[in-house]
């Protein structure tokens, strides 16, 4: 036993540093052996070592984007691809915020459950009459119901934390019953980081559940932001210098803090500074509702880099064995 744990490790380690360098460098990974591909083999194992489980990503479109791309790598492990499928009969769309893919041959499943802050939106009536969103960095995410019945989890929360409403902060923010008229989105994060890392250590069980929180995903944007006309159309290739690669946003400087002081174990899946060099790996004017004045550099073409990421949580889920 002793040897097949070491041997498990050696794997990890080893797939671990040739996931990054690959993914760095704009390569997708595949893991060979003598003379043949053992990607199919590897992705079958991944199923193996979620037999009976539930594997559930929580968060905004980024984890979506990362739960597409982990159905995409576990259904090259099926001999049977018709032993797969979503349990409601739903196609995936950005409209549906829940999705549940169930394995049959390995009685598992695979779920997305859509939180954009991991804490509870809502709203609130101004004095026009109108309905305007609030946040409530104190409580958690109406969908957490969800959240506790899985045996994986992973989290995610960062992409809508740089969108107008939340970047500026005015009558949005909530504690209690209290709107703050103005509240810096910096503490905000913070608070609601906290406030999820409450609801994990009193409700999971550590010696049967794994928690894994995924860091924050480099966009590329050029000349603007996703809504004032960025672009990153035309790009072929990785960023292999400049100052971009030591980009370290202070959201994932408060993700190292706020899980350093957890009780329950969290595995950090620090994915920031390998995304920096990947401007080439964005949708851009290629996909759904983009166009050259609106596009996407920040979620990820499939196959890409999302891909090393869930390669990574196996070579974790390897290294525990």
């Amino acid at each position: 036993m002793k040897g097949t744990q070491f041997t498990h490790r050696v794997l990890a380690r080893t797939l671990m540093r040739l996931l990054i360098a690959k993914t760095m460098v704009g390569v997708t990974p595949t893991i060979s052996s003598g003379g043949g591909s053992q990607t199919v083999v590897i992705f079958r194992d991944f199923l193996v070592r979620l037999r009976g489980k539930r594997l559930m990503l929580v968060g905004d479109s980024m984890n979506r984007n990362q739960f597409e791309s982990i159905l995409c790598l576990l259904r090259e492990g099926l001999r049977n691809k018709s032993r797969m499928h979503e349990i409601h009969g739903h196609k995936i769309s950005k409209g549906r915020g829940y999705f549940v893919f169930k394995f049959v041959d390995y009685d598992c499943t695979v779920e997305f459950v859509r939180s954009h802050f991991l804490v509870k939106e809502g709203f609130r009536i101004n004095g026009q009459g109108n309905s305007n969103p609030t946040l409530s960095i104190d409580q958690i995410d109406k969908t957490s119901k969800r959240w506790r019945r899985a045996d994986i989890l992973v989290f995610n929360t960062g992409h809508w934390w740089t969108h107008g409403k939340t970047a500026r902060g005015k009558n949005y923010y909530k504690e209690g019953d209290y709107l703050y008229p103005k509240f810096d989105a910096v503490e905000a994060y913070r608070r609601a980081l906290r406030t999820w890392a409450n609801w994990v250590d009193k409700n999971v069980n550590p010696k049967k559940q794994l928690v894994i929180y995924r860091g924050y995903s480099s966009a590329h944007f050029r000349g603007g932001d996703w809504d004032s006309g960025g672009s990153c159309n035309g790009e072929t290739g990785p960023v292999l210098s400049g100052a971009i690669l030591n980009n370290y946003p202070q959201k994932m400087k408060i993700v190292e803090e706020v899980v350093k002081e957890m009780q329950v174990p969290v595995k950090l899946l620090n994915v920031t500074r390998l995304t920096n060099f990947r401007k080439d790996g964005h949708p851009s004017i290629f996909g759904k509702k983009v166009s050259t004045r609106r596009q996407d550099c920040s979620h990820w073409c499939l196959p890409g880099v999302p891909d090393a990421w869930n390669e990574l949580i196996y070579a974790t889920l390897l290294f525990n064995t």
